[in-house]
């Protein structure tokens, strides 16, 4: 066990990472300060020349993952040509931040009880309505250029697209799929259905 009286950047995104397994493997209320610090290897009270409280570390969880899920979707944003692209690439970019933020990820998904007692949860939603414009934007330029049919509204698309890309954090065949393989099964399902063709 050591004193981390003097706070290093690789400690913090240690202790980052171990809470994040933590929070997501037994939930927040039920995981305490002396669990992280044992699980990081430091006393329990030097976790405070880190982080406020254990509510600041999950903060910073999902502060962290929702700014990469931004930078991912400008990147896209900037890099594609038409909406179908965008799409695509949101589709894409989302299936990778699931698989580099897993614990995050969880921690959004099913502690959202803890996160919005705690006043937690309103910060996340805000950023995410942010996410949520890169999605829109998209979708309304396909339905204006013609690309995406127009007799479905622009938001039950996006929320059946971003539900359905969330949840399959928790689908048994997801790990017999490379990301990118699974984005483009997932991008031919929503753009072209499952009907068969007849030519």
């Amino acid at each position: 066990m050591e004193d981390a009286l003097s706070p290093t950047p690789e400690r913090r995104e240690k202790i980052l990472a171990i809470s994040a397994e933590l929070f997501a493997a037994k939930g927040i209320a039920a995981t305490t300060v002396r669990d992280i610090g044992e699980a990081a290897g430091v006393f329990s009270g030097s976790l405070y020349h880190h982080f406020k409280s254990k509510n600041a570390i999950v903060t910073e969880i999902l502060g962290d993952l929702m700014n990469d899920v931004h930078r991912r979707f400008a990147r896209v944003a900037e890099h594609t040509r038409t909406p179908r692209e965008t799409l695509q690439g949101l589709i894409r970019e989302t299936l990778v931040t699931i698989d580099q933020h897993p614990h995050a990820t969880a921690i959004y998904q099913n502690d959202r009880q803890y996160l919005r007692d705690n006043g937690l949860l309103e910060p996340v939603d805000s950023a995410s309505r942010g996410v949520r414009d890169y999605w829109m934007t998209a979708i309304r330029a396909g339905i204006a250029d013609g690309s995406l049919r127009d007799d479905i509204p622009a938001e039950i698309f996006y929320r059946s697209v971003r539900d359905s890309l969330w949840a399959t954090m928790h689908w048994p065949i997801r790990r017999g799929y490379s990301t990118p393989e699974f984005a483009d099964l997932l991008a031919k399902l929503f753009f072209e259905g499952f009907a068969a063709r007849r030519d």
